[in-house]
């Protein structure tokens, strides 16, 4: 017998829920703490905390990438502005655009590559 896909729930569908991953964009980890701590719909909740866990992988992956662009040699410094601009213009755009859209579609997409901090 082979199984429906089950539809996403329509109470799920909440416009911060949506808007915590676009948010998350702009302001970093700040806007999405920010929901994280103050929103009580726990579809909401949930899609904050995974915003919140990749914007805090985001930022410490920008640090560890600009300190290592920081060193003296031209293949460190070389590696160091690859991986800033592939995390800053491409990543996490994209990341956060696409859990904006499943967000909307009444999912709760965790990102790919980063850990559960919260």
């Amino acid at each position: 017998m082979a199984s429906v896909p089950s539809q996403p729930d329509s109470t799920q569908n909440s416009p911060l829920a949506t808007g915590v991953h676009l948010i998350g964009i702009f302001t970093g980890l700040v806007g999405a703490g920010l929901v994280y701590f103050i929103s009580d719909n726990e579809f909401t909740k949930r899609n904050a905390k995974n915003a919140l866990n990749w914007q805090i992988f985001f930022t410490v992956s920008f640090i560890v990438l600009l300190l290592v662009a920081m060193l003296d040699t031209f293949f460190t410094v070389l590696i160091g502005i690859l991986g800033i601009t592939l995390l800053f213009f491409i990543l996490n755009p994209a990341f956060c655009i696409w859990a904006a859209y499943m967000a909307n579609q009444g999912k709760d997409w965790k990102y790919p590559i980063a850990p559960q901090f919260i």
